[in-house]
């Protein structure tokens, strides 16, 4: 995984099981699309920012049957709450960036597309297999047209034609399918310095 150069102010800190009020912290998304949830990436963003990091700058997730805790509301604003359910979207390590740049030069890229399609990944929904998960996809993206990482991404979930990294952890070629319930990466924000 790269990271920003040692020129820049950035740090980062990785949580594994990262918890809220003693439960581990995930979301129903994408499992049931509708409703007053948040995408892992708005949660991931959040506890950061709770934690007091900047933002998230990536994390893994699982698909299990747990206790949780989650945002009460979407895009990651809303309280903290705990319940449990199947299916739910659990992240397992988060790693948070801390900013003390004054001037970042972040670029972002509204509705990425490589091949002439919106980048995407079928993961959560397929946990296994040679798929990317989100964050590795947009730090790749980011990699590919020459900046130094991903600082942040938006996802939302919809069945569409989109383009795909063929391999796990961001390394494959890109590939172009359609699927339902993808998780289809909105914005992606690359750090250049």
């Amino acid at each position: 995984m790269g990271f920003a150069s040692s020129a820049s102010a950035d740090t980062y800190q990785t949580y594994v099981v990262p918890t809220v009020n003693g439960f581990q912290i995930g979301t129903f998304l994408p499992n049931q699309p509708t409703g007053n949830f948040s995408s892992a990436a708005d949660t991931a963003r959040r506890f950061c920012q709770d934690q007091g990091h900047t933002g998230a700058q990536s994390f893994t997730t699982a698909i299990r049957s747990s206790s949780y805790t989650y945002i009460v509301g979407t895009n990651g604003v809303g309280a903290w709450n705990t319940t449990g359910n199947a299916n739910v979207t659990m992240l397992e390590s988060i790693t948070c960036v801390t900013s003390t740049s004054t001037s970042p030069s972040d670029v972002t890229y509204t509705t990425p597309k490589v091949n002439g399609y919106q980048i995407g990944t079928i993961q959560p929904n397929y946990p296994s297999g040679n798929f990317s998960t989100s964050a590795d996809t947009a730090r790749r993206f980011c990699q590919d047209l020459g900046h130094v990482n991903v600082r942040s991404f938006t996802t939302s979930i919809r069945g569409s034609a989109y383009t795909y990294i063929v391999g796990t952890n961001g390394v494959g070629n890109w590939n172009t399918t359609g699927n339902a319930n993808v998780t289809m990466l909105e914005t992606v924000t690359c750090i250049t310095w």
